[in-house]
């Protein structure tokens, strides 16, 4: 077997164990000029949310304690597994409801990375 096929497969199986411990339910609605796209309907899939802590800081930007109201903001990324949905494409105007999250919380999607070759990889922004 080549070298590279063996890669491949070794990758997939990684990938598919990562998702299996890690993926959970989201839903994306696809958009056309700001509102729901007729034509496409939402999907929903499995993939890997990771949303970072973020960097709290005061209203004026920095860390002092005497401002009372304080932000939190991080980025956001949704890893889906290619071999599973080949077909997924997704734009940045488009949106991600993470399902099983409390709140369902809804994601603007930023930027879309489909360069990988195992991973489309979905930046994510607050919606």
């Amino acid at each position: 077997m080549p070298i590279a096929a063996n890669f491949h497969q070794i990758r997939n199986r990684v990938v598919a164990a990562v998702d299996k411990a890690f993926a959970e339910p989201v839903k994306i609605a696809f958009m056309k000029k700001g509102r729901l796209d007729p034509d496409r309907p939402a999907a929903q899939i499995e993939a890997v949310l990771r949303v970072g802590g973020g960097k709290e800081t005061n209203m004026s930007g920095g860390r002092a304690t005497s401002w009372r109201t304080k932000l939190a903001a991080g980025k956001a990324e949704l890893h889906i597994d290619r071999a599973t949905y080949p077909d997924l494409t997704v734009a940045s105007e488009d949106a991600v409801q993470a399902l099983s999250r409390p709140g369902e919380p809804w994601f603007a999607v930023s930027r879309v990375d489909d360069r990988g070759d195992n991973r489309l990889v979905l930046e994510l922004s607050e919606k």
